[in-house]
């Protein structure tokens, strides 16, 4: 080899090592760039989260940590940030989560819905156009089951109707599908789907290709009309359909152009104005906001309530959240009732969120600052914790009424046309609360009014009225520190010193039907009302002076009370 050769040989040689060198150090640096987001995610979530570890013990999330921070050099962009999710996800917290866009992410020609009949495919290409509407059986060989699964390992939430609502937005999600596993190498997704008729077929999905404008033609499952009902990006709108006023409530946040005070008054004419038999709250596409805002509306619906002028429906269903969630079991506390599917947000759940933004990725997030215990709040939560709202009509759309163009909730409420009747929890505890009001009710006595001076009764509930007509008159005097304890189960004594109260404020007696010794355990303050209770035949038979009621138990006694004051 000559000279210069051996020259321009090293020279290269040189220049190789250089930019291998220069792409290592790039490379170091981005693995301690993303270290270093790791670990501000980490202890931003561990110092700032109330109980971080609730769910998923501490030594998980190390572990989770640990997997991450070996495989950074490897990860593309996507890869980390969803690495990262799936440790924030450990939380089961679905107000702690990652704000992560998947318009970066490569795309599958497909969308599906949860429906009456299960996942259904509601977006195809046209020459798949056939299988819209088809049942989805398998994902590439895996149930729907094992899809929310694997899905389940990097969505925040706390119940299963908000993972499957996170399944439904990010499904056609292709480097998503590829991190939990249900593909390999973004290749092809296989779908498995049943027909009405029984018959089956496996679609073959490919990637969408990069440039938009050569994406094959897409069918959908289309309605056939719209109904008045339809969602509108608007905050909030009424509609008076017939017999029934309709209120659509989509985010819980006031409406700049029409302030919250103004559309209130807006209803409170609307209704004055004409007797309607059903009024609607439409909830079912609210996703939070501040719960305060429909007090107002809230506020000037109880008393017609209470006065039995008309019913109040809350329409909820998966995506009901947060402060949503919150409003529609206030519409139940107040007397009214709920229609459409169990809600994507759980009655007890973390919430009240701040946000944070990573140093280097700029990935953004949030974490909650408190623990909601809605059921310690409201008679119409307790007992339900981190799950789901439960609907009084549980009302599924179907595939036909979605091509139909029909609002399945809404018709099936309008369609009731005798006065609803919820089923008697007669197992549930009795509070203290729905004791009074149930007490009220059987004397028919006293005014209305929302006025407490008790500082633990939450105004929306149903029996407030109640409360303040048994406070000023002697029957409540409350339990110190200007508290009533609403939530708490009433025991047999307690109930008898308050039915001794509340006739002698109504000026009514009532006769002895029995004699013999009244039942032994009464604490001194109720043994004579435990005696008079007994005497007049309205205690539960077998049941201890101290024992706590159940809502079968008070309805037997008011029963027997409403029976001898006629």
């Amino acid at each position: 080899m000559t000279t210069r050769l051996r020259r321009l040989a090293a020279l290269l040689l040189a220049l190789a090592l250089t930019l291998s060198a220069t792409a290592f150090a790039a490379e170091d640096q981005r693995t301690a760039q993303r270290r270093e987001d790791l670990d501000v995610l980490y202890s931003t979530l561990t110092e700032k989260h109330p109980d971080l570890f609730h769910r998923t013990p501490e030594s998980a999330f190390l572990q989770k940590k640990a997997e991450i921070e070996a495989e950074l050099p490897e990860m593309d962009d996507l890869t980390f940030a969803f690495a990262l999710q799936s440790l924030v996800s450990l939380a089961g917290d679905s107000h702690t989560t990652l704000s992560l866009s998947l318009s970066e992410t490569h795309l599958y020609p497909v969308a599906l819905s949860q429906l009456a009949e299960g996942w259904v495919l509601t977006a195809l290409p046209a020459s798949e156009k056939a299988c819209i509407g088809w049942t989805v059986e398998r994902v590439n060989g895996m149930s729907m089951t094992t899809v929310e699964e694997r899905l389940a390992d990097i969505y925040s939430y706390d119940n299963m109707v908000r993972l499957r609502r996170q399944v439904q937005q990010g499904f056609a999600a292709a480097e998503l599908l590829r991190y939990v596993g249900i593909t390999e190498d973004m290749g092809p997704l296989a779908i498995e789907a049943a027909g009405p008729g029984g018959e089956r077929r496996t679609i073959t999905l490919p990637l969408l290709p990069e440039e938009q404008e050569q994406w094959p033609e897409m069918a959908r499952l289309t309605p056939q009309g719209t109904p008045a009902t339809a969602f509108q990006r608007r905050a909030y709108f009424s509609l008076d359909l017939g017999d029934a006023y309709y209120i659509q409530y989509n985010t819980c946040q006031e409406d700049p152009e029409l302030p919250m005070e103004q559309f209130a008054a807006q209803v409170e004419r609307d209704l004055g104005a004409k007797r309607y038999g059903k009024v609607l709250i439409d909830l079912r596409n609210n996703g939070g906001g501040s719960d305060g805002v429909l007090v107002p509306i809230l506020m000037l619906l109880a008393p017609k309530i209470r006065a039995g002028e008309t019913e109040v429906w809350g329409l909820v269903g998966e995506s009901t959240f947060s402060s949503a969630l919150i409003n529609a079991a206030e519409i139940r506390e107040l007397g009214g009732f709920l229609a459409g599917t169990p809600t994507g947000g759980s009655v007890d759940h973390f919430g009240s969120v701040s946000t944070f933004t990573l140093p280097n990725s700029g990935i953004r997030g949030q974490y909650s600052n408190k623990y909601l215990e809605l059921g310690g709040l409201l008679e119409s939560a307790a007992g339900i914790g981190v799950a789901p709202l439960q609907p009084d009509l549980y009302l599924p759309e179907t595939t036909a009424d979605r091509l139909a163009g029909r609002d399945t909730v809404v018709e099936a409420v309008l369609a009731q046309k005798v006065p609803y009747i919820p089923e008697i929890e007669g197992k549930r505890p009795l509070s203290r609360g729905r004791f009074v009001g149930m007490l009220r009710e059987a004397l028919g006595a006293g005014a209305e009014s929302w006025d407490s001076g008790f500082e633990d009764l939450f105004p929306l509930s149903w029996f407030v009225p109640d409360v303040v007509w048994a406070e000023e008159n002697g029957v409540v005097s409350g339990t110190g520190a200007g508290s009533f304890a609403p939530l708490r189960t009433i025991t047999c004594q307690e109930a008898a010193v308050l039915v001794e109260r509340a006739l002698a404020a109504a000026g009514r007696t009532l006769p002895a039907v029995q004699e013999g010794p009244a039942p032994e355990g009464a604490t001194a303050y109720a043994a004579e009302a435990v005696a008079a209770a007994f005497r007049q035949g309205l205690l539960p038979e077998g049941v201890s002076p101290q024992a706590e009621l159940c809502r079968a138990d008070g309805e037997a006694i008011l029963a027997r009370l409403s029976d001898a004051l006629k």
